[in-house]
């Protein structure tokens, strides 16, 4: 792989971690909305935040699909002279983004068809 590619993967990975600040801003939202609806049961908070969650997953899993992309195209760039540990390697990131994604994915049915919001509650 070429400098040029690697720099804008990089540039793109930056990308990705300003998304994920913001991530973390709409969880402590939700977070926020979750308490106040299981103190007064108001329906409204209980709406937005899984709302908010729901929006947090799905931008999650497309997080997580660009880096599948990105290690289905690290594989395709391997070269015949490639050593078994840069294979394995490659081929274990794939692997573990692939698992992310499944996770994502599930995370939003999960979310999506939660009906009981006192699971979980201590």
């Amino acid at each position: 792989m070429n400098i040029g590619v690697k720099l804008q993967r990089i540039k793109e990975e930056n990308l990705i971690w300003v998304v994920y600040f913001f991530i973390i801003i709409a969880a402590l939202l939700s977070n926020a909305y979750e308490a106040y609806f299981l103190k007064t049961k108001d329906y409204h908070q209980q709406k937005i935040f899984k709302t908010l969650n729901i929006t947090i997953f799905c931008v999650a899993f497309f997080i997580y699909l660009y880096f599948v992309v990105i290690s289905y195209q690290n594989i395709q760039e391997l070269k015949e002279t490639s050593t078994k540990k840069e294979v394995l390697s490659v081929h274990i990131q794939l692997i573990a983004s692939l698992l992310f994604l499944v996770a994502g994915g599930l995370s939003i049915w999960a979310e999506i068809n939660k009906d009981d919001f006192d699971i979980g509650v201590i």
